[in-house]
């Protein structure tokens, strides 16, 4: 072939068309990881975990933080501090698709929310997929937040992406069990996965431009999880709750052009309809996930910021 012939093999297809668009960059970036990583490396969730949590080592967030295991009879995971601020608590769960993720990933950007809220920020680590399955991480959060709230007293619940959907099923159960409302002061989600189904919005739009996941790697990891129990029940994709009544004041947030924005988008027309008191709040342009970096991006740094003081005046607690 000559210099001057091109196929669609040629490393062209994966430059950006536009050399000064960032969004351009991004959606090469990503294409690029979800080739390696499934048709070049081919690699299983073990290896994703473990190479996630050598890299999260690298940060262990701002000076100031602490960062502590805990071990109990009935739950366990880690608790971070900045300063040694101890005016309330919020029980982050974190995501990773079922598969991925812990505390220590986390505390980088558990620190940042500390430091935030001056608030100890409790992560409760749960059983993983594949080699475990539903319902079992569910229980594992609900096992937690109840521990936590009788040791703690109130808390401020939230969620990001797969963890958003194991707190929706904690506060819906918390709620069915008849538990304290008051308990629970609020509740934040940070672009929740809360559709699992085949046939979920985000499924069918496939937006990939901002993500290094796509609908095969939703589909993929959503069965891994539910291992044959239907994607239908409300308790695994909380978008079908038939009532959120008794839910405490909502913090929603996502971004307008991430891979689970049509899905969370209809997550918030739900609460709307159930009258919940929600505040939302969008970025116009961010990778799923992008409140993890606050070290590195300017949108997680506004969005710790932001639900910082929305966690603040939901404890009841002045400005920071």
């Amino acid at each position: 072939m000559s210099g001057g012939e091109s196929s669609p093999s040629s490393i062209a297809q994966w430059l950006p068309s536009e050399w000064g668009s960032k969004r351009a960059w991004l959606e090469s970036a990503h294409r690029a990881a979800r080739v390696l990583r499934r048709d070049v490396a081919q690699a299983k969730p073990e290896q994703i975990r473990q190479a996630i949590e050598l890299a999260s080592r690298l940060n262990p967030g701002p000076w100031g933080g602490e960062f502590h295991e805990r071990l109990e009879p009935t739950w366990r995971g880690a608790e971070v501090t900045w300063k040694e601020h101890d005016e309330g608590t919020v029980i982050w769960v974190h995501g990773g698709a079922f598969a991925f993720g812990s505390p220590r990933v986390y505390r980088a950007a558990a620190v940042h929310l500390a430091r935030a809220t001056r608030c100890r920020i409790v992560l409760p680590k749960y059983r993983l997929a594949p080699n475990h399955t539903y319902p079992q991480a569910h229980d594992d959060v609900f096992a937690a937040m109840r521990a936590v709230v009788e040791e703690r007293g109130p808390v401020v619940l939230m969620g990001d992406s797969a963890g958003g959907n194991l707190a929706m099923g904690g506060m819906a159960r918390w709620v069915q069990e008849g538990l304290p409302s008051d308990h629970i002061l609020g509740f934040a989600l940070l672009s929740p996965w809360c559709d699992l189904r085949k046939e979920a919005v985000s499924i069918q739009q496939n937006m990939v431009a901002h993500s290094p996941f796509s609908h095969e790697d939703s589909m993929e990891y959503s069965k891994q999880y539910l291992a044959g129990h239907p994607a239908t029940d409300p308790n695994v994709s909380p978008l079908l709750q038939s009532s959120f009544e008794g839910w405490p004041e909502m913090y929603l947030e996502w971004a307008l052009d991430e891979f689970l924005a049509p899905d969370v988008a209809a997550l918030h027309a739900r609460f709307q309809d159930a009258d919940l008191d929600v505040t939302m709040r969008t970025e116009p342009e961010a990778v799923h996930g992008w409140q993890l970096l606050p070290d590195l991006l300017p949108e997680a740094r506004r969005s710790s910021v932001a639900l910082g003081a929305w966690i603040r005046a939901r404890l009841g607690l002045h400005t920071a």
